[in-house]
């Protein structure tokens, strides 16, 4: 039976002078899916990029590309595609010329390669820019170069350093969800890096919450917003709100440990507001308009810090007013750590 994995990485570290990068990096990905790196800077998601690309060799572990262990194969033989998030194309070349660039260095037949610039020209949508230069195109469009080049050998996995971070969100969300669509039809297994946690959730089948060289957790995207596992990934993802558990009344006090509940949880509390809910007393800090929603900063009677969204529509409450608040029961989830 074929491998069903595109990818594993096993018990895999890295070591840089002296200090441990990468430290029991364990991976699963399924061929034809989306896993995302996410972390902040200096995580070692770039690292794990690069130890799987082979550009930086592994001091422990290995890795697994379908089925075969490249841990010690140089970066050219491991058929793996790479896009960056500068582009890193050649300026002097045309559209198709960078991205017959890799089919030419391989030497396929000249029929093979005009066939396959042809196909991605049309996927990438830019038949009409072929002879151009990367000058002569927006930033979205030297994207799509970038990616058409990465996919034209045909990789068994593709890798994204933070593909569309450079791009105005204008361009931004529209390409990456064209990305998504994409990779779906071709079946593409990819491994991307990025710190933004909306791109992470819309583009990947699994998302891989690292810290200080490890993965914290590695779950699929409605799974992680409903259950994060340790308070530190709820506390990164910045949708939850967090009370201390020895704070709590009955039944929710512990302890020790922290509930979090999502920050949409949280509610104004009403004469309708059944008993069974949690109920606090706040004053607001501050409020702010947002496009989709209004955010207000509010602190407990007790000291501790909640954030209350609101519809957009809805007036902000003005600094300094109190607020009954209310959580319902099932909103909370209880985190020892």
């Amino acid at each position: 039976m074929a491998n069903p994995h595109a990818l594993l990485v096993c018990e895999a570290g890295v070591v840089l002078a002296g200090r441990p990068i990468l430290q029991g990096i364990d991976l699963a990905l399924p061929r034809g899916q989306v896993l995302a790196l996410l972390g902040g800077s200096g995580c070692g998601k770039t690292t794990l990029l690069r130890a799987i690309a082979g550009l930086q060799p592994l001091g422990s572990g290995r890795i697994e590309l379908d089925g075969r262990d490249v841990s010690a194969l140089p970066a050219q033989q491991r058929s793996i595609g790479v896009v960056f998030q500068h582009y890193a194309l050649f300026p002097n070349l045309s559209v198709q010329d960078n991205i017959g660039f890799g089919l030419q260095a391989r030497r396929e037949p000249a029929g093979a390669q005009q066939a396959r610039i042809a196909e991605l020209l049309a996927l990438v949508g830019l038949t009409d820019h072929a002879a151009k230069r990367p000058g002569q195109l927006s930033g979205g469009q030297r994207q799509r170069v970038a990616l058409a080049r990465a996919l034209a050998p045909r990789p068994s996995l593709l890798l994204l350093d933070e593909p569309f971070s450079a791009l105005d969100e204008s361009f931004r969300v529209p390409l990456r969800r064209a990305f998504r669509q994409l990779q779906r039809n071709l079946g593409q297994s990819c491994v991307l890096v990025t710190h933004d946690r909306d791109e992470a959730f819309e583009l990947a089948d699994q998302v891989a919450v690292m810290f200080d060289g490890r993965i914290e957790q590695c779950s699929p995207p409605a799974e992680l917003w409903r259950s994060p596992s340790t308070l530190r990934v709820a506390d990164f993802l910045g949708a939850f709100n967090r009370l201390d558990a020895r704070r709590a009344p009955p039944p929710w006090h512990r302890e020790g440990g922290s509930w979090i509940a999502p920050m949409a949880a949280l509610q104004p509390a009403t004469g309708d507001t059944p008993a069974a809910h949690w109920r606090l007393q706040a004053q607001v800090q501050a409020a702010y308009q947002g496009r989709q929603a209004g955010s207000v900063e509010v602190i407990t009677a007790d000291g501790q810090g909640l954030t209350l969204q609101l519809p957009a529509s809805a007036p902000l409450p003005s600094v300094g007013e109190h607020l009954a608040l209310a959580l319902p029961a099932e909103s909370l989830q209880w985190l020892a750590q």
